[in-house]
C-alpha cells in the first residue's frame, strides 16, 4: 500500500470527517504501510516486536500531531488544513458528534 499522502487523503475525504480524524487515519495508514514494509525487510520481526514499533510510532504520531491538532486555535482551521493537503472547504478542525 502507498505511503504517498497525496494517495492516503483520498481515502480520507469524507465531509463529516473533521481536520483531527482525517490526519489521524492518514497516519495511522501510513503506519500500517510501513509496519508492512518492514516486515517484508526484517522477515525475522515477529509479531510481538511489530506490536512494539507500532505502538511507539502511533505514541509518536499522537503526541507530535494529533494532540496538539485536537488543542489548535479554530482560527486556524483552513491554515491547518491547508498543510494537510486536505480541501479546506470540506474539513471541520474536529468532527461533529
Amino acid at each position: 500500500m502507498p505511503t504517498d499522502p497525496q494517495v492516503v487523503a483520498l481515502r480520507s475525504e469524507e465531509p463529516s470527517s473533521g481536520l483531527v480524524d482525517r490526519v489521524q487515519y492518514r497516519s495511522r495508514s501510513v503506519v500500517d504501510a510501513e509496519l508492512r514494509r518492514l516486515a517484508r525487510k526484517v522477515p525475522t520481526l515477529d509479531r510481538a516486536d511489530l506490536d512494539v514499533i507500532d505502538a511507539a510510532l502511533e505514541e509518536l504520531a499522537d503526541s507530535l500531531v494529533i494532540a496538539r491538532l485536537r488543542s489548535a486555535n479554530p482560527d486556524t482551521e483552513t491554515l491547518l488544513t491547508e498543510l494537510f493537503g486536505f480541501n479546506p472547504l470540506r474539513v471541520r478542525l474536529v468532527s461533529s458528534p
